[in-house]
């Protein structure tokens, strides 16, 4: 089949992020066995489904996917619900650290919630929209259905990323300077969340440019947007790797100390 649209910057940049994704989750699963939180397991949850969903966002992989199952776009699709529950992870794992244990509870309730009903609103979005010839990109944004998808798809990311730049802005401020691993990290985590609303505000934006008829170049928009999600991915891969760095060197130094 081999249909998917791709730029030469995706391979480079999902295959990195694939790459990285892999041993920042083997990082997390030795942290979550030593520290089994809730926030731990989300993080490790979180990076593992990250690292499917961007494998599946490689041209190569999606066009293989394709041509092994028949079916068009369904790698487009699975990266987008990888990055959905990424997403809601990521939301999880913020609140469990950074609000009260009573309000824990209703507080995953309801990110789960949400991010269950932007999933069930984009699967008959995608059935509907999935046409031989077609890709869900912005290159097919003439494609209304397609259009309403992204946007369905994207308007949930861009609240989910203003939310964590806001709790792990707080966080590196309530951090500092008593504890300035955890005060990088949540820095570097905002920082991830700030590129990832520049993602969505450059696909979006282009879409809805696009829908009152005045869209940018979508050269641009197609530069841009890998660029903006893989630095979004690095950053938070940082972000969220510090505390196993700092918990390694801690081991190494006690190791080295009682010899």
């Amino acid at each position: 089949m081999n249909s998917t649209t791709s730029t030469p910057l995706d391979g480079l940049i999902f295959g990195f992020c694939t790459a990285l994704g892999v041993i920042v989750t083997a990082a997390c699963i030795y942290r979550a066995r030593r520290k089994p939180t809730v926030a731990n397991r989300c993080i490790t949850f979180a990076f593992g489904i990250c690292t499917i969903g961007v494998a599946f966002a490689i041209p190569v992989v999606a066009n293989a996917v394709e041509d092994l199952t028949g079916v068009s776009n369904l790698p487009k699709l699975t990266a987008h619900i990888c990055a959905i529950a990424w997403c809601a992870s990521l939301q999880l794992t913020m609140v469990d650290i950074a609000y009260d244990p009573e309000y824990l509870r209703t507080a995953i309730y309801q990110r789960a919630t949400i991010a269950i009903a932007v999933v069930l609103v984009m699967i008959p979005l995608w059935l509907k929209a999935n046409i031989p010839g077609t890709q869900f990109t912005t290159e097919f944004a003439n494609q209304v259905p397609i259009r309403i998808y992204l946007l369905v798809y994207l308007g949930y990311v861009f609240l989910t990323c203003c939310e964590l730049a806001f709790m792990c802005t707080k966080s590196a401020t309530l951090n500092w300077p008593g504890r300035p691993w955890s005060t990088c990290g949540y820095g570097a985590s905002a920082i991830a969340a700030l590129f990832g609303i520049g993602y969505t505000a450059s696909k979006g934006g282009y879409l809805i440019a696009y829908t009152v008829g005045s869209p940018w170049s979508l050269k641009l928009e197609e530069k841009l947007s890998p660029a903006l999600s893989g630095l979004a991915i690095v950053f938070l891969f940082i972000g969220l790797t510090l505390p196993v760095g700092k918990a390694l060197i801690e081991k190494a130094r006690r190791g080295s100390t009682s010899l």
